[in-house]
C-alpha cells in the first residue's frame, strides 16, 4: 500500500527565490546605485573644489533646476526610484532578518562582511527615508518648505542642514551634520560592497583575482563618493544665508523689536 506523501505549499518568495535574490541585486546598482552617483555628484556642485571643478550656489542651482526641469520627472521618481527603492530595502530587510542563512543565502561572503553589509544597509534606509522626508517630502509632515520647485534649493539645502526645524523643534546644526556624515557613509560603503557581490552573483567575476580587483574598485567607488559628500556637506555647512535669506530674517527680526507691547489688563 502507498503510502500518502504530505505536500508543503510553498510561499511565493520560496517559488520565486532566485529571481527576487537576481532583482533586488539588480535594483541595488541600477536604478539605485545609478541614483546614488548622480545625486552626490549633482550636491558635489555646491563645494569649489579648490578652482578644479567650479562649484557653489549658482552652479549647485543650476544643475538642481535643470533636473527639477525634466519632463515627466514624478514618474521617473515613482518607476525608477521610490518603487526600486522600497523593494531593494523591503527585500534587504528580509535577507537580513534571516542572517543566520548568511551561508546559503551568501556563500561568497564572509560573516563580518555580510555583518556590515547588513548593518549598513539598515542605517541607509533610515538615512534615506529621513533625507526624503525632510525635503521632498517636508510639506506632508510639517518639516519645511518642499525642496522640488523652490527658487533656492542651495538655501533650503543650508537651511535643512543647518537649522532643521521638524514641528518647530530646532535640531543643532552639528548633530544633522553627524547624523548625514554616518548615513552617508552607511550608504557608500553598502553601495560599494554592493559591487562586489553583485558581480559574484551574475558571474561577472569567477576567479579570486578578479574578485579582489572589484572588491578593491567598489571600495575605491565608494572612497570617491563620500568625498563627494562630505565637500557638499562642509559647503552648505559654512554657506552664509543669501541675501534675500538675510533680509528677510533682518525684517523679521525688526518686526518683533517693533511690535506693539501687548496691553495687560
Amino acid at each position: 500500500m502507498a503510502t500518502p506523501t504530505t505536500q508543503t505549499t510553498l510561499t511565493f518568495e520560496e517559488k520565486h527565490h532566485f529571481l527576487l535574490r537576481k532583482l533586488h541585486s539588480l535594483t541595488g546598482i541600477i536604478p539605485i546605485g545609478a541614483f546614488l552617483v548622480e545625486h552626490l555628484l549633482t550636491n558635489s556642485a555646491a563645494f569649489d573644489w579648490f578652482g578644479l571643478f567650479k562649484g557653489g550656489r549658482d552652479v549647485f542651482n543650476e544643475k538642481v533646476h535643470w533636473i527639477h526641469n525634466l519632463p515627466f520627472l514624478l514618474l521617473l521618481e515613482i518607476f525608477f526610484i521610490f518603487l526600486p527603492l522600497a523593494f531593494h530595502a523591503l527585500y534587504g530587510i528580509k535577507i537580513a532578518m534571516s542572517a543566520h542563512n548568511n551561508t546559503r543565502l551568501y556563500p561568497y561572503m564572509d560573516n563580518r562582511r555580510f555583518a556590515l553589509q547588513r548593518i549598513t544597509g539598515y542605517i541607509a534606509v533610515l538615512f534615506l527615508i529621513v533625507h526624503l522626508l525632510k525635503f521632498r517630502f517636508a510639506h506632508l509632515v510639517g518639516w519645511g518648505p518642499e525642496f522640488i520647485g523652490h527658487a533656492d534649493p542651495f538655501e533650503v539645502t543650508r537651511v535643512g542642514l543647518t537649522a532643521w526645524s521638524p514641528w518647530g523643534f530646532t535640531v543643532p546644526a552639528w548633530m544633522t551634520m553627524t547624523g548625514y556624515v554616518i548615513g552617508l557613509a552607511a550608504a557608500c560603503f553598502h553601495f560599494g560592497n554592493g559591487i562586489w557581490s553583485f558581480c559574484i552573483s551574475w558571474g561577472i567575476t569567477i576567479g579570486q583575482k578578479a574578485q579582489d580587483r572589484v572588491r578593491m574598485a567598489g571600495l575605491g567607488v565608494a572612497a570617491v563618493l563620500f568625498i563627494w559628500g562630505c565637500g557638499s556637506l562642509y559647503a552648505f555647512g559654512t554657506a552664509k544665508p543669501s541675501a534675500a535669506a538675510a533680509e528677510h530674517a533682518h525684517e523679521q527680526k525688526a518686526a518683533a523689536v517693533n511690535a506693539e507691547p501687548i496691553a495687560v489688563p
